[in-house]
């Protein structure tokens, strides 16, 4: 007669098939970053960009200056920093900022980014909406944009750069909370 596993055993068997799953997860994560697209197909009503790291403000305005759109949020922005700081910093026209540009101060994350885009989206009667972030986060912002704003087309648009293993990693794994949420509110 075969012995049972002891509850120990199982344990550990299930943190090891669950890192092993993890760790395919995340190859598979990687794998499926998006590449730096090109910007001519992209027309909508406004532009959202996410702060966070380098060149995505400066890509929302190079969309905003081609004619993408003829509005931009910046969501997420620190307390202390000002539209003439941001037009010094990206070189765009203090002008450009002055009509075009709308800075989000509330959001501290990406849940807040959503959910304060889509205030704003309302108030400026936004239809489509390109949504500006790095390639490593545009997964789990575009579910959560689209939960936030389900009637609105939101059009990722990753922008690619470095990224240490760490910062993958843990993208990967708040992608994933939000995949489990989205299956359990489906079925709820």
């Amino acid at each position: 007669m075969k012995k049972r596993p002891s509850a120990s055993a199982i344990f550990f068997q299930l943190v090891f098939y669950g890192t092993v799953a993890w760790c395919l997860g995340l190859a598979l994560f990687f794998i499926r970053l998006p590449a730096s697209i090109d910007s001519s197909p992209y027309k909508a009503d406004a532009i959202v960009v996410l702060t966070g790291s380098s060149g995505r403000l400066e890509v929302g305005l190079s969309l905003l200056k081609s004619g993408a759109a003829k509005r931009l949020l910046v969501s997420g922005v620190h307390p202390d920093v000002v539209k003439n700081e941001l037009s010094q910093l990206t070189g765009a026209a203090p002008s450009l900022f002055k009509c075009c540009v709308d800075l989000d101060y509330a959001a501290r994350n990406t849940f807040e980014n959503a959910t304060e885009t889509a205030n704003w989206v309302k108030t400026h009667n936004v239809d489509t909406l390109i949504l500006v972030t790095a390639d490593y986060h545009i997964q789990r912002s575009s579910v959560l944009f689209n939960r936030a704003m389900p009637n609105i087309n939101i059009m990722p648009y990753p922008v690619s750069g470095p990224v240490g293993f760490g910062t993958l990693a843990r993208e990967y794994s708040k992608y994933l909370v939000i995949l489990l949420q989205e299956a359990f509110a489906r079925h709820q």
